[in-house]
């Protein structure tokens, strides 16, 4: 990644994090977006070539993490399951075990949960990062699945990793939800 780049994502980072900041300091809908920007040292025309819309300024990782769930199923290790793949990545990257952590992560599910435009601009992310993920099951598996089965089991991995993220011990609910898939529900 060249300068020009590297500068153009760290600008987006900072404006990201000063709107999510202020969001969970004072409600998404008490600050603006002309407030974020000039918090963030960019202008309002700036922040908008970064950001679409007020909802997408919270994730800005929207894309990486995609990308991340993706390249986790079709990058794994011969012989690797996918869901011993998603396991095994867990959340790397994401300290969620740290208690500082765990309070911002919280803070965050919060305002997400708590706002309807967030709340549904994450339904409509969590939906494209499905369809994704569906199709890297369907160009990797061994045995064959229809689309429908492989949208349901990415809608699965993703509905564990947003639940395992509310949970105390999340790297341990994600392997536990994950392995359910896995080894059938023993009724």
């Amino acid at each position: 990644m060249g300068l020009r780049e590297q500068k153009k994502k760290r600008t987006r980072k900072a404006i990201s994090d000063m709107a999510t900041l202020l969001f969970i300091e004072r409600g998404y809908h008490q600050v603006t977006t002309a407030e974020i920007a000039e918090k963030a040292g960019v202008s309002v025309p700036t922040l908008f070539n970064y950001f679409p819309t007020k909802e997408a300024l919270v994730f800005d990782e929207d894309t990486e993490i995609e990308a991340g769930l993706i390249a986790t199923v079709e990058n794994r290790q011969s012989g690797q399951g996918i869901l011993e793949a998603l396991i095994a990545t867990g959340f790397r990257g994401i300290d969620v075990h740290h208690a500082e952590h765990q309070q911002q992560v919280a803070a965050f599910m919060a305002l997400v949960d708590n706002t309807p435009e967030l709340s549904r601009y994450a339904k409509d992310m969590w939906l494209r990062h499905e369809k994704a993920l569906a199709q890297a099951i369907l160009r990797t598996v061994k045995n064959p699945l229809s689309q429908c089965q492989a949208e349901a089991v990415a809608h699965y991995i993703l509905d564990a990793f947003q639940r395992a993220l509310r949970a105390p011990d999340p790297d341990q609910a994600l392997g536990a939800q994950l392995r359910l898939l896995a080894n059938g529900w023993p009724e």
